[in-house]
């Protein structure tokens, strides 16, 4: 790109030696150089936000068609993503399986059965790694439990001598050690596993120590604070300690993540599985080998699951999808695939560190213009007008719904956010009246002093100058 100082230095040498039409002309071409230049900025302040100078900005804007960059800061520098990675877990897992795939989770029964209706033998349940089983964000697809009762009661069986055994092959499942201990006990910290159940959440009652679903197992410590609440619960632990200022009210609750979601799914189903008139023995029959489908679970479409993780920011979803990627193996190799991805459709991942599918911990970094490159792909692939309705509408929906709201640009910007503590990122497009994505959008703030506001307002005014034609 030519320098301010080269094109003003070349102006004053020819001012004096050319006809008044070639200044004219020399003039019309110095506006349109300057006009078709990307704003890019080593240093000083680009949002202008207190305690800028201390703090580390990355922004990379693109128009798609034209491949002209609008704005770049920093874009090769290697910043906290936070819920921004969703994006690019989603890029990928679309990219990959497309949007009709589904999980699917297996109900058999081993063993023999008796004329009395007897079963000698278990319901054994083959964990898929699904994160949505019997999730309220998808209630066309509750009903888990009643679906194995009901196909209990099709074939007369009224008793199992053995139990209920939930097969999970899922490795390093439960919350990802990078995380924060203060993060996991809450629901946007609950781990993944091979069977999920309920978002792997329940609601207690800190007073009384009741669990709303029963949590098998839960020991719950009320204490007493002068000011506030909060909820401490180890990675692998099974004791749940609540600092409350309310310690008489029995109705006050408070949600939880839970370390063992199928012991959860085996006490719901006796409970139903008895309603029905169905018992269930407490140990493994050992009856035999033999066994026989009687339910098959199919998930939400990919696609689905997709869209309702980027709307909500689902740490568990984003989770789930990203083992997709290998489904036999480990997180890491699931994350080395997804690099993979990227690395063989040209896009530099060498200078990327990626520990989860969600962005809850603060060591990923990602630069905004690897981000932005992913979005650029999938902008021009075949899946871009899908992709591009995974993102939030500013001023609509999830947590875009407050950005930009009174602006008129508003209704073209499309975008996932992504926030921790002193992070305030967002990625996304800039997108046609049919959903087509125009513009790639990428602005990373990390390390910020001022209120989160702030960030928020730059980053709406900043978009809202570079797109509003009026």
């Amino acid at each position: 790109m030519l320098s301010l100082s080269f094109l003003f230095r070349n102006f004053a040498l020819n001012f004096f030696h050319v006809s008044t039409m070639k200044f004219k002309a020399l003039l019309i071409l110095t506006i349109l150089i300057l006009a078709a230049a990307p704003r890019v900025f080593a240093g000083g302040t680009v949002l202008g936000i207190d305690g800028e100078e201390a703090t580390s900005v990355g922004i990379y804007i693109k128009d798609i068609e034209t491949g002209r960059v609008l704005y770049e800061v920093n874009s090769q520098q290697a910043l906290t993503p936070a819920s921004v990675l969703k994006a690019v877990t989603s890029a990928s897992v679309l990219s990959v399986s497309g949007m009709d795939a589904v999980f699917t989770t297996k109900v058999m029964l081993r063993g023999t059965k008796r004329a009395d209706g007897t079963f000698v033998g278990d319901i054994v349940v083959a964990g898929a790694g699904d994160p949505t089983l019997e999730t309220e964000n998808f209630k066309s697809r509750l009903g888990f439990c009643d679906s194995i009762a009901a196909a209990l009661k099709r074939r007369k069986i009224t008793k199992l001598t053995g139990s209920i055994i939930v097969r999970q092959s899922l490795k390093d499942s439960g919350p990802n050690t990078k995380w924060e201990i203060e993060d996991v006990a809450w629901p946007y910290g609950a781990g993944l596993y091979g069977f999920n159940w309920r978002d792997n959440c329940t609601k207690v009652y800190p007073v009384t120590g009741r669990t709303v679903p029963e949590v098998p197992g839960l020991k719950v410590t009320l204490r007493q604070v002068t000011t506030g609440n909060d909820i401490v619960r180890g990675i692998y632990s099974d004791r749940l300690i609540a600092y409350t200022r309310d310690t008489k009210n029995v109705k006050w609750t408070l949600s939880t993540s839970v370390p063992d979601p199928a012991a959860v799914f085996v006490c719901e189903l006796t409970k139903i599985l008895k309603a029905a008139g169905i018992s269930v023995g407490t140990k493994p029959a050992n009856a035999g080998l033999e066994e026989s489908l009687i339910y098959t679970h199919r998930s939400a479409a990919y696609g689905d699951i997709l869209r309702s993780l980027m709307v909500r920011s689902d740490n568990l979803f984003a989770e789930g999808v990203l083992r997709t990627l290998a489904p036999a193996d480990s997180r890491d190799k699931a994350i080395k695939r997804m690099k993979e991805i990227w690395a063989t459709r040209g896009i530099n991942t060498r200078y990327t560190n990626i520990y989860d599918g969600s962005g809850l911990t603060r060591a990923n970094r990602l630069s905004p213009r690897f981000i932005a490159d992913v979005l650029e792909w999938m902008a021009k692939s075949p899946m871009a007008v899908d992709y591009a309705s995974f993102f939030p509408r500013a001023g609509k929906e999830g947590t875009l719904r407050g950005f930009l709201a009174k602006s008129d640009i508003a209704e073209s910007i499309a975008l996932k956010t992504g926030s921790v503590s002193s992070v305030q990122c967002y990625a996304g497009y800039r997108v046609d009246s049919e959903g087509n994505p125009t513009h790639v959008i990428v602005i990373m703030v990390n390390g910020f002093f001022c209120p989160r506001r702030q960030v928020r307002e730059a980053s709406e005014q900043l978009l809202t100058d570079i797109f509003d034609t009026k």
